[in-house]
């Protein structure tokens, strides 16, 4: 009895071990072709894990207190990111116990009784332990830890990919938050400019030098003006509203944020992103062992076709006093051996075993779509950053000019030099040259965010001398 309790032990020890070797996925040719040279170097080595920087520290290198800190809070408190945290566990769980299938099971037991018959008592007592282990010559327990293994290193990296997605909503939020700001400030500068004009249009036309359309136009303008402010004010609480319930903070504390400017990313960061950054994106890797995990799941069902090989055992002692537990002569013990497969389900095990592939080609989808997804968000972030930056100079010297045109068409109405209408389109020119400058900023913020969504998370730069001091 107790050398095949050993030998079956050992046998155990030897299966869960091979367990722990998990094969790799490896790109199909087709999904190799995805990757263009420049992105394809690399994968998954821990030199290229090295380049990953945690969300905290990555946003912190944008130098905005209020971003920090939303950040931080957002990977404390967020919903989304405590569901995540929650699979994982519940993943970690189930891989636990696909490990304890591997091995033998055992239980210790004591038992007392006592009989009365015919007014006479007899009391009995046993103790015993009993181990049971089975083990599938298809290797089915083996097939189903490493299953358990990739899912669970599936959810760890979506949990990863949480995190990144929930703190890019958050700095998106954030960065429309201060373009909203910085709208409301041109509006009331907007009001303060068309009040002015108004207010010489009125004193222009009392003095009969313009007619009464020139007012009624400068009139409407004020007020479309005083009316934005209204909607940027609306547009600002969207923002704070969405704020407090990605980082699960109070509104007031939101709203009490110090102002700032659009926040501005770090110099030339775009440009130094290192090639095997992309290969670690989390939704990439968790879809990557989504394959690995459908490809164990297929040898889980393919094992049915095996059998099974089932022992049991138990050994113990039963005595009529507790002090003879134990004696000689009181010894029991049992030993069951079996060999079982399947006969006439073969059906049920084909069915479930295409049912598996199927599962397994359609992870396989999954993961060449994540590729291109990945590739696709990339690339247009990057398109994002270089269009920024290349409008910046010109939108900035447009603002000026209008504004220039602005004062000096004011200046000349004044005069009676010109019209209202060259006022009141010089105007309307300045304005919208400041939005287009404020909104220019933020797509240039946000086409950083979406590269670092884009990558699944920041990274260090393979130059730190490129970063703009």
């Amino acid at each position: 009895m107790k050398k095949i309790l050993t030998l079956a032990l050992t046998v155990s020890c030897v299966v869960g071990l091979a367990g722990c070797a998990v094969q790799p996925v490896q790109l199909t040719e087709e999904q190799s072709r995805l990757l263009a040279s420049t992105w394809s170097y690399g994968e998954g080595t821990a030199e290229a894990k090295s380049l990953r920087v945690p969300p905290a520290q990555w946003w912190s290198s944008w130098k905005d207190p209020s971003l920090n800190m939303l950040v931080e809070a957002t990977l404390k408190n967020n919903t989304d990111i405590a569901q995540a945290q929650a699979n994982l566990r519940s993943a970690m769980a189930s891989l636990t116990a696909a490990t304890s299938q591997l091995f033998p099971t055992a239980t210790l037991g004591a038992d007392g009784a006592r009989n009365r018959r015919n007014n006479t008592s007899t009391e009995s007592f046993g103790a015993d332990a009993a181990a049971a282990w089975s083990f599938s010559f298809g290797g089915k327990d083996v097939s189903s830890r490493r299953a358990a293994q990739a899912s669970a290193l599936a959810s760890e990296l979506s949990l990863e990919d949480t995190k990144s997605a929930m703190t890019s909503e958050v700095a998106l939020t954030y960065v429309n938050l201060r373009l909203a700001q910085s709208r409301l400030a041109i509006a009331r500068q907007s009001v303060k400019s068309y009040e002015e004009a108004k207010n010489l249009t009125q004193w222009r036309y009392q003095a009969g030098l313009v007619s009464a359309t020139d007012y009624e136009q400068a009139n409407a303008q004020f007020e479309n003006a005083k009316a934005s402010i209204a909607t940027n004010m609306h547009n600002i609480l969207q923002y704070e509203t969405a704020l407090s319930r990605l980082t699960v903070l109070p509104l007031s504390e939101i709203q009490n944020l110090p102002s700032a400017d659009i926040p501005t990313p770090p110099g030339k960061i775009a440009v130094s992103i290192p090639a095997d950054v992309i290969s670690l994106r989390p939704d990439v890797l968790a879809a990557r062992e989504t394959v690995r995990a459908a490809m164990e799941n297929v040898r889980v069902a393919q094992a049915d076709y095996f059998p099974t090989l089932s022992l049991s055992g138990s050994i113990g002692t039963a005595a009529a006093t507790v002090g003879a537990l134990g004696a000689s002569g009181t010894g029991i013990g049992a030993l069951v051996g079996a060999l079982s497969m399947p006969f006439l389900n073969w059906g049920d095990v084909v069915a479930g075993t295409e049912t598996q592939k199927a599962n397994l080609d359609r992870a396989q989808a999954q993961y060449t779509q994540t590729l291109v997804a990945a590739l696709e968000e990339t690339e247009n972030a990057l398109s994002g950053i270089r269009s920024s930056a290349a409008k910046k100079m010109s939108l900035k010297t447009a603002t000026e000019s209008s504004q220039l045109a602005a004062q000096l068409a004011l200046q000349q109405y004044s005069s009676g030099l010109e019209d209202y209408q060259t006022v009141l389109t010089t105007q309307r020119s300045w304005l919208t040259a400041q939005d287009n400058e404020a909104s220019n900023q933020a797509d240039w913020a946000i086409a950083h965010i979406d590269l670092y969504r884009a990558l699944g998370g920041g990274w260090v730069p393979t130059d730190p001398n490129n970063e703009e001091k």
